[in-house]
């Protein structure tokens, strides 16, 4: 018993210390806003949008369950029929985003509602960002095959 009083007053006054840089959190936030609005320019086809988040030479790799896979300049992907460019695009559900100095990598779960409006479907996407001369932009993007959403 004794013991156990003892390790409860250690752990009790051990504490759990932040060393995530702070320009790592503010990397964070500005990195998730040019995310967003990838997914906002996709969705609203907006070529200034994307030609101002995006690298000049970055690509897209679009997956499918039913065609092969098709890499496309990110510039192009307006064009294509896409869920993420029609009926308002797709929305952001969750990110696991990942910084290490000027490179960043995000997983990206997006839904969309199907044409009908009666399901909804998901998709797991992979974005690489690359930051150069301190400005955070999308070098690729792999646009994962959609699926049906179970849970909202």
């Amino acid at each position: 018993m004794r013991r156990l009083v003892l390790i409860s007053l250690l752990l009790s006054s051990c504490r759990f210390q932040d060393l995530t840089p702070g320009t790592a959190r503010h990397d964070e936030a500005t990195v998730q806003a040019v995310v967003t609005a990838l997914y906002q320019a996709i969705g609203t086809r907006s070529p200034t949008g994307l030609q101002r988040i995006a690298l000049p030479a970055a690509t897209a790799l679009l997956t499918s369950d039913h065609g092969p896979t098709v890499l496309v300049p990110l510039r192009t992907l307006i064009e294509v029929p896409e869920r993420r460019n029609q009926g308002g695009g797709a929305r952001i559900v969750r990110t696991d985003l990942h910084t290490d100095g000027d490179v960043a990598t995000d997983r990206v779960v997006v839904a969309a509602r199907s044409g009908d409006g009666r399901r909804e479907y998901e998709a797991s996407d992979m974005l690489t960002l690359a930051r150069r001369a301190g400005v955070w932009q999308v070098a690729h993007a792999m646009f994962g095959p959609w699926r049906t959403r179970s849970a909202p």
